[in-house]
């Protein structure tokens, strides 16, 4: 069997019964992280404006918020743009990747297009969060060190897993979906290091091609046999190499963390250090004379990462340690409209000055240490070697997310996050999900 052939068997037999416990309990979580992340994406912006204009076909799936009738592929794109704004997503650390802004967009989609019930969209999520981490292991490193964005070159087979599922393909029909998605992988970082924001149309359009994928395989449209594994296929151009080990079914749903705070996932790790030795030793930032993070070689090495503001647009504040620390420093948190409102000329870039950005050797990936020097010669520092602190359960990720309600666009947000709460737990037992989008509808 290809590579294709062996994750399309996989995922076109997945039946919600086969879902562990533990897989359907993550998946619910990351339902509800994404759904507050759609709503809490602040108002709309000249670019979500041009998005919303620029996908307009008409169609069945109403889009989160903004309300708007749109076919499943519209649909898909304009919730994974409103999804992934904030820069705050669920994340699998191994590959580089936010797979719920890119699948869940898809799943209520086409769940609105073909009156799925709330079992049909776990099952579906499943299969898109199993399948990115599957064709990613062993292979993120390279793509991402040829300054590929793992998101969207690994999502798009998510999100052409999930459509397939969704639309009920069988193995060969979603073989070739797969297929077809080789040819919608893409996205480089050159926007990090320039401050733009294609990186939520990076999502975006992850999320539109796999549907898209999905609806021409029912149709019958082929893809090459190899398209992952060949000589000229998807391992070779993105990751310079060979296949690196045969796809394996796994459940590394679990796995998936959470950013507690909007930016970076790399940025979240000293900043939780930052505040953590705030609360602990109860320093401000005048007591401040610098603050030293140190962090695994390629994630200092990640684009964007140690620059300086100001900044021309919210993208390179999104991006930036010495950024995040200072605000964290100084508000002793950090908010979504703080990257809108501090990016450009101010005083939180004298501030981050103070902030140092180095690769350590041997610290592990994802990990972080922090010093901080107080202007009195008392320095105190703190260290994370791991991310499973983010991998929240049910009861964690409601603690963060239920504060946000207040961010909704509605006078009645902390009610609507009961009811979307409600609508998550018992997303098994609906016969559709019009109750579950309904939350987020004006």
């Amino acid at each position: 069997m290809s590579y294709s052939d062996t994750i399309a068997a996989r995922a076109a037999g997945l039946q919600f019964e086969d879902i562990p416990e533990q897989v359907l309990a993550k998946l619910k979580t990351c339902m509800l992280y994404g759904m507050v992340m759609a709503a809490s994406a602040g108002a709309r912006d000249e670019l979500e404006t041009a998005v919303l204009c620029s996908n307009a076909a008409p169609g069945p799936a109403r889009t989160l918020v903004s309300n708007l009738e749109r076919s499943a592929a519209d649909a898909a794109y304009i919730n994974a743009f409103r999804m992934c704004s904030r820069g705050q997503n669920d994340t699998y650390s191994e590959a580089y990747a936010h797979p719920g802004c890119i699948i869940i967009p898809v799943v209520l989609a086409l769940a609105q297009q073909q009156s799925a019930t709330g079992k049909q969209v776990l099952t579906a999520m499943a299969a898109g969060y199993e399948v990115l981490a599957m064709v990613a292991a062993g292979h993120a490193d390279a793509v991402v060190g040829r300054r590929f964005r793992a998101t969207s070159v690994f999502g798009v087979f998510a999100s052409a897993a999930a459509a397939a599922r969704m639309l009920d393909l069988d193995a060969a029909q979603t073989a070739n979906a797969l297929g077809l998605a080789t040819q919608h992988s893409a996205g480089t970082m050159q926007c990090w290091l320039e401050g733009t924001p294609e990186w939520r149309i990076q999502v975006a359009n992850a999320a539109r091609a796999g549907v898209i994928c999905a609806e021409l395989a029912k149709r019958g449209y082929p893809a090459a046999r190899h398209s992952f594994e060949g000589s000229s296929g998807f391992f070779r151009t993105f990751a310079g190499s060979e296949a690196a080990n045969e796809p394996t079914w796994a459940w590394r749903t679990p796995q998936v963390i959470f950013k507690p705070l909007p930016g970076c996932l790399i940025n979240q790790a000293p900043l939780y250090l930052l505040l953590g030795l705030q609360r602990k030793h109860a320093f401000g930032a005048a007591d401040v004379d610098r603050v030293e993070v140190w962090l695994a070689e390629r994630n200092a090495a990640y684009p964007g990462i140690d620059r300086h503001g100001p900044f021309e647009t919210p993208t390179g504040a999104i991006m930036s340690c010495p950024f995040m620390m200072a605000v964290g420093l100084r508000n002793r948190t950090l908010r979504i409209q703080d990257f809108g409102t501090l990016y450009g000329a101010g005083e939180i870039h004298t501030l981050a000055e103070r902030v140092s950005v180095a690769g350590l050797q041997g610290l592990p990936d994802w990990g972080a240490r922090v010093r901080v020097s107080l202007q009195s010669g008392t320095a105190y520092e703190d260290e994370i070697t791991e991310l499973s602190r983010f991998a929240f359960d049910w009861q964690e990720a409601d603690a963060i997310l239920s504060g946000m309600a207040d961010e909704w666009p509605w006078q009645d947000g902390a009610a609507r996050y009961e009811q979307l709460k409600h609508c998550v737990r018992e997303l098994d037992k609906a016969p559709t999900i019009e109750a579950l989008v309904s939350v987020l509808r004006p």
